[in-house]
C-alpha cells in the first residue's frame, strides 16, 4: 500500500536536492533577465529593413523607433479611392506604396521639394530620408478607402509632397492610374497618427511591477520544476533513494531506521540485525558496518554472525538461519543490491533488509 511521504521525508527530499531545485529556478531568472535586458537593448538599436531603395539601388539607411517617430510629427494625409477596370475597388496599398517609391515618382517629388535630413532625424544627418519611411499608404477595410500619408518631421514639406502627389493622382500623370478610375476624397491635410512604434524604453512602475511579478512566478515554476528534477532524478540515479523498491518477495522484513536520529541510528541497527536470536545471520552490507555496530555484535557470546560485502565471497557450503541486507540511503548502489538479491535466490532463508 502506497503512502505519502511523511513531513520528515519531505523536508529531507528538499534537503537532498536544494542545489537542483534552486538552481533551476535561479537558472530561469537569469535566462528571463537576459531575455528582457536583450529586448530592452535591441528596441534601442536599428531595426534593420533588407529593402533597396529603388532611387539608388542602395540598401536602405536605418532609423530608430523614436526617429520614425519623429517623421510622423505634423504628418500631412488625404484619401482617395480607386477602381480597376472592372469596376472593383482596389486595395493592394503594398503595390500602390511600391509605385509611389517607384524613381520616377521620387525625382518628380524631389525636383519640387528636396528630400533632405532635418535637424531631429540624427540618423539621416549624412544623407537622405528614405522615401519608404516618407511615404506611408494603408487602407480602410471597411471601406476601401485608400490613405496616402507624408511625414519627413517638416511639416511644410509634408505639405508641399502630399500636394505634389495629390495633383499627380487627380491629374493621372503617374501611369499606374491611368486605366483606372481615381476619386479623391480629402484634399492634403495634417494629422496626428495614433499608430507607429511604440516608445521602447519602458520605465514606468508598472512596466517594472509587471517584469517583477512575471519574475516570481517564473521563479516559482523554476521551483516546481526543479523539484520535477530532483524526483526524477531520484529515479534515475545509481545509488539507492528513497523511491527505490526493495521488496522482492511478500516475505521479506524491511526495517526502515533511515529516519531515526543519527544519535540512536547505531543502537537501533544493532538491535535490529541481532532479534531475532538464531544460531548463525549473514550480514551483507556494500559499505563496511561502522567499527562500533561491528564491536557491538562480536561481542556477543558464540558471535553469531558473519560480516560479507558480497555472498559470492562467503561459504556456499554454509547455511544461514536469516540474511540481512544493510542498504545505506543515497551509498548503497542498485546493481549491488540486486546482484546480491538474484544471488540469494538459491537460499531458502529468511531476508531482511535494514534501511539507514
Amino acid at each position: 500500500m502506497m503512502h505519502l511521504p511523511t513531513l520528515k521525508q519531505t523536508k529531507e527530499f528538499l534537503q537532498d536536492n536544494k542545489k537542483t531545485i534552486f538552481g533551476t529556478a535561479l537558472t530561469l531568472v537569469l535566462l528571463y533577465a537576459l531575455g528582457i535586458a536583450y529586448t530592452l537593448f535591441s528596441d534601442d538599436k536599428v531595426e534593420e529593413i533588407k529593402k533597396i531603395d529603388p532611387a539608388t539601388g542602395l540598401e536602405l539607411q536605418l532609423i530608430t523607433d523614436t526617429e520614425y517617430k519623429a517623421l510622423l510629427e505634423d504628418a500631412v494625409r488625404f484619401d482617395f479611392y480607386v477602381e480597376n477596370t472592372e469596376g472593383y475597388a482596389f486595395t493592394n496599398f503594398n503595390l500602390l506604396e511600391a509605385v509611389l517609391l517607384s524613381p520616377e515618382v521620387y525625382e518628380a517629388i524631389n525636383s519640387v521639394e528636396p528630400i533632405v535630413a532635418t535637424d531631429a532625424i540624427e540618423a539621416m544627418e549624412e544623407g537622405s530620408i528614405p522615401t519608404n519611411y516618407m511615404i506611408d499608404v494603408d487602407t480602410d477595410n471597411e471601406t476601401s478607402e485608400l490613405h496616402i500619408t507624408v511625414g519627413t518631421g517638416d511639416e511644410a514639406k509634408n505639405e508641399a509632397i502630399a500636394t505634389l502627389l495629390y495633383e499627380a493622382v487627380q491629374a493621372g500623370t503617374i501611369p499606374f492610374f491611368e486605366n483606372k478610375s481615381t476619386y479623391l476624397l480629402s484634399e492634403p491635410h495634417v494629422v496626428q497618427l495614433e499608430k507607429g512604434p511604440e516608445p521602447t524604453n519602458e520605465t514606468g512602475t508598472t512596466s517594472m511591477l509587471l517584469y517583477l511579478v512575471m519574475a516570481a512566478g517564473l521563479f516559482i515554476g523554476g521551483l516546481l520544476l526543479g523539484m520535477l528534477f530532483g524526483f526524477l532524478r531520484l529515479f534515475f540515479k545509481k545509488e539507492i533513494t528513497d523511491v527505490f523498491n526493495y521488496r522482492m518477495s511478500d516475505d521479506d522484513i524491511v526495517l526502515d531506521l533511515s529516519h531515526t536520529i543519527d544519535a540512536d541510528q547505531e543502537a537501533a541497527l544493532a538491535h535490529g540485525i541481532q532479534h531475532p536470536a538464531a544460531t548463525r545471520k549473514l550480514v551483507l552490507s556494500e559499505e563496511h558496518l561502522s567499527p562500533t555496530v561491528q564491536k557491538r555484535l562480536e561481542q556477543m557470546e558464540g558471535a553469531p554472525y558473519i560480516f560479507a560485502q558480497s555472498i559470492l565471497s562467503t561459504d556456499p557450503l554454509l547455511h544461514f538461519d536469516e540474511v540481512i541486507l544493510v542498504s545505506r540511503k543515497n551509498g548503497t548502489t542498485k546493481d549491488w543490491y540486486k546482484n546480491q538479491r538474484t544471488q540469494l535466490e538459491n537460499y531458502a532463508t529468511p531476508i531482511k533488509i535494514i534501511l539507514i
